[in-house]
């Protein structure tokens, strides 16, 4: 029997199925988007198993294909169809958008939007007037006569009065792919989570467009302000061009590459500030950039409504923020918090080796613009912090007085903590200097400690060359360490309560786990399992965690 076949007669039983089981069956194949950062999919049969998008084309296809079958099995497929749409090419983004103009009730469904190509891109822009005259003539509008409807028509009119002058040119009509991402939103009126992806070099201009065109939806609905686009918007993804930065960051890449490079999410103040419910932002691969200075203020000054006060932290409704490898150094980071005073939970995984000016600063106190100071004065909301670099010898100051981050013990929001031992002490000798709980938020429920020192960044880049007599020798050379990072965690311990009475889970994180462990004699536990049975007996969870053995 044809696979065809089987996969047609195989649904068809799901006919003489109650609906319940059905609807439970289908859910399975609810696509899972990959996380952000994924370059997009190459084609469909050159995808393998292990690769992100696997599972997500596979789901689709499968729905896709339930769809036809019947129209009962079609009315209970469709909506998961859409519900989770990810647009990778051109095409793609024309086709979504040529169905959502014809079928503008399939927009209801969808809760989750990605744009994996970069839309101020010389070959996007290129492509997508290529395509146009393919396309643009089996447009079909829905009837209606709403606010939206009107603006579709004259922009379809817009394309189609211009097209022939579209092909030939190029630089006049560079925005209609941020157009048509807009006008994608605007009938996605239940969509919660927005991922685009975003320029990382000067090269591509900025989104600059994109975020008028957005801001001037508001005065387009000012009658109808109940029915305005964009109001369940609560997760925004700004994705560094993947694709770009791993030319950029290729050994062997000819290209010029940028001193400074990345997404840089102040140039979409306006953005933030049209979307009323947004909480969460997540960036990858940011430049670093936090502060409220724009390259070009006078742009928002000259836009109605993109924003209430230039003067106003651009990030003052956002809760959440997520950094993926990022280069933002401590600096940086209290300038972010300065603009997000409602700021409960910060993430930042760093991104390796980026290179800062460095500051003339020899002495122990903390910098005007350390982490320490933002931490003690514009983080009173703050429930989840966790923060970590891989080297900022020489920047010490930036993190706080003695490279430490003092203001942790007083804050008294904080439930969730993941740090370094380097931003609690400083330098290893000073272990034994301060009882850790000392360091500690009060009312802290999770903690991670991070085995890390600025001195070791040199190790963990030749740790992978490391053979048996190389890791015996560093175990041997780290026993001092050893014997005052188990006193202090023995200490704590004991000490926990009732300092920290609401502390219930303790980690260890080893970034070397050659310190604690001796191949074939000494496993990573064997060091702490009378710290665990002290902890035990307070109530907390303890374990410890290695990155490579």
């Amino acid at each position: 029997m044809a696979d065809g076949d089987r996969r047609r007669r195989d649904a068809l039983g799901l006919e003489t199925i109650p609906p319940e089981l059905v609807a439970l069956i289908l859910d399975h194949l609810l696509p899972q988007p990959p996380e952000i950062g994924e370059t997009r999919p190459v084609g469909y049969k050159q995808l393998m198993v292990d690769e992100p998008w696997f599972d997500f084309t596979r789901c689709r296809r499968g729905l896709h294909s339930l769809c036809r079958v019947s129209r009962r099995l079609s009315g209970m497929a469709r909506p998961l169809l859409y519900r989770r749409v990810a647009i990778w090419d051109e095409k793609t983004l024309l086709l979504f958008f040529r169905t959502l103009c014809g079928k503008p009730d399939y927009g209801l469904w969808t809760r989750y939007l990605s744009c994996h190509i970069t839309l101020t891109d010389l070959a996007v822009m290129r492509e997508i007037r290529e395509l146009l005259p393919s396309y643009l003539d089996t447009f079909e509008l829905a009837q209606g006569d709403g606010i939206l409807t009107h603006a579709v028509q004259h922009f379809l009119l817009m394309l189609r009065q211009y097209l022939p002058q579209m092909v030939l040119s190029e630089g006049d009509f560079d925005d209609v792919p941020q157009g048509l991402v807009c006008f994608i939103l605007m009938f996605l009126i239940k969509v919660e989570t927005v991922l685009l992806q975003v320029p990382v070099s000067d090269d591509q201009p900025e989104y600059e467009a994109f975020c008028v065109q957005i801001a001037g939806v508001k005065n387009l609905y000012r009658d109808e302000p109940q029915a305005t686009p964009f109001q369940n918007i609560h997760t925004l993804l700004l994705q560094g061009d993947p694709e770009l930065l791993t030319q950029i960051e290729d050994e062997d890449c000819e290209c010029d590459t940028p001193e400074v490079w990345g997404a840089q999410p102040r140039r979409y103040a306006g953005l933030f500030a049209s979307f009323p419910k947004l909480a969460t932002l997540e960036v990858s691969s940011d430049d670093g950039v936090w502060t409220t200075e724009l390259d070009d203020p006078s742009l928002f000054n000259t836009i109605p409504g993109i924003l209430d006060d230039p003067e106003l932290p651009f990030l003052r409704g956002i809760r959440h923020i997520y950094l993926h490898n990022s280069v933002a150094y401590p600096g940086d980071l209290h300038h972010l918090l300065l603009n997000a005073p409602q700021l409960e939970t910060l993430y930042m995984a760093p991104r390796s080796d980026f290179p800062h000016e460095t500051i003339d600063d020899n002495n122990h106190n903390a910098h005007p613009e350390a982490l320490d100071i933002a931490l003690a004065n514009h983080a009173k909301h703050l429930r989840e912090l966790d923060v970590s670099w891989e080297d900022i010898t020489g920047f010490e100051s930036l993190v706080g007085p003695e490279g430490r981050l003092t203001s942790l013990a007083q804050m008294a929001s904080l439930r969730t903590l993941c740090v370094q031992m380097a931003l609690l002490y400083g330098r290893p000798s000073a272990v034994l200097e301060t009882p850790l709980v000392e360091l500690l938020p009060p009312n802290l429920v999770e903690l991670a400690l991070e085995d890390w020192w600025w001195s070791s960044v040199e190790l963990a880049d030749e740790m992978p060359e490391w053979g048996a007599e190389r890791k015996v020798r560093h175990y041997q050379a780290q026993h001092h360490y050893r014997v005052s990072a188990l006193r202090t965690l023995t200490q704590f311990a004991r000490d926990v309560r009732p300092r920290l009475q609401s502390l219930r889970k303790v980690v260890l994180l080893c970034r070397i786990p050659w310190t604690w462990v001796l191949e074939g004699a000494v496993p990573l536990e064997f060091h702490f399992e009378n710290v665990k049975s002290l902890f035990l007996a307070q109530g907390v969870q303890f374990s410890v965690k290695s990155d490579e053995v």
